[in-house]
């Protein structure tokens, strides 16, 4: 066997084909011998490439090593590009869902592939998903934001409230509470008629990662574009909350509804749910903006 801390190779298996080599710069052959570089031990990211590469399965990952693989599947076996088109031209953003639980192994068998299978950055596979099922704490999620909420609306409005908030907060901030304030004083309107705004009286699924990982925002985008259409193959609708993943990394209350980490920050939030709408058509969209240089 050729091994390190994180792989390990059935030379006697291997047929010398250099597909690792071609994939992998920390393999190499010295004369006839499949070798590995030093430096693999501190720097390989367990990706996992050479195992896929290789056709006779002689290369196996440590951390994987009990684990059955997945043979690819064939071509035929994958979506053309016509369904793909279909499915991202039909995904639309719900803002209406039935009262209707979405089951607990629908949401598992989206995330258990195509959240666990989605890009990272560094290949850290960091992205943890918190899902929020229970009307209570659902409730007690939006009762809380609109406390939050009001109190900010009313400190900003106030003369003295507004100069303890630039004492606290820096200038950037204060401009973007400037814009979004009137945006949050008709959603608080909304609210007294009975209305929930803030996930649209949803379920939730937040993405979240370790603050210090990198890639953090763009990794949890990845996952939850993936989970979206996935959802939609499902016949579950989910909407890009924005302002209620700002208040779980901005406003401590909020986020220990939900039980989120305090080492960790929402990256993504969706709503998801069964949608009440049905669409007929697909809306237009402006020309494509692209240089080719």
């Amino acid at each position: 066997m050729l091994e390190n801390s994180k792989i390990v190779v059935d030379i006697d298996s291997c047929t010398k084909c250099k597909a690792c080599i071609e994939e992998c710069r920390y393999y190499y052959f010295d004369a006839e011998n499949l070798c590995l570089v030093d430096e693999a031990d501190e720097f390989c990211l367990e990706c996992g490439k050479c195992v896929a590469v290789c056709p006779v399965n002689a290369i196996r990952l440590k951390i994987h090593k009990d684990k059955v693989l997945k043979i690819v599947p064939p071509k035929e076996d994958l979506p053309s590009f016509e369904i793909l088109t279909n499915l991202f031209q039909t995904r639309r953003s719900r803002r209406q869902f039935k009262d209707k639980p979405v089951p607990k192994e629908l949401i598992e068998k989206i995330l258990n592939i195509v959240g666990r299978y989605s890009p990272t950055g560094h290949n850290q596979e960091n992205v943890h998903f918190t899902v929020v099922q229970d009307r209570e704490t659902l409730k007690k999620l939006s009762n809380e934001i609109n406390i939050q909420i009001k109190n900010l609306v009313d400190t900003f409005e106030n003369p003295d409230g507004k100069k303890t908030l630039e004492k606290t907060f820096s200038l950037e901030l204060i401009r973007k509470l400037e814009e979004v304030i009137p945006a949050f004083k008709r959603k608080l309107n909304i609210v007294k008629l009975g209305e929930e705004v803030w996930r649209w009286d949803a379920e939730l699924i937040i993405i979240h990662s370790p603050k210090t990982a990198l890639s953090l925002e763009e990794n949890c985008a990845l996952a939850a574009c993936q989970v979206m259409l996935a959802a939609e193959t499902l016949g579950l609708g989910t909407c890009s909350l924005g302002y209620i993943n700002n208040f779980f990394n901005t406003l401590r209350s909020i986020a220990k509804i939900v039980k989120l980490p305090i080492k960790h920050k929402a990256g993504y939030t969706l709503a998801i749910g069964y949608p009440k709408a049905r669409y007929y058509r697909i809306p237009a969209r402006k020309p494509l903006k692209v240089k080719w240089l």
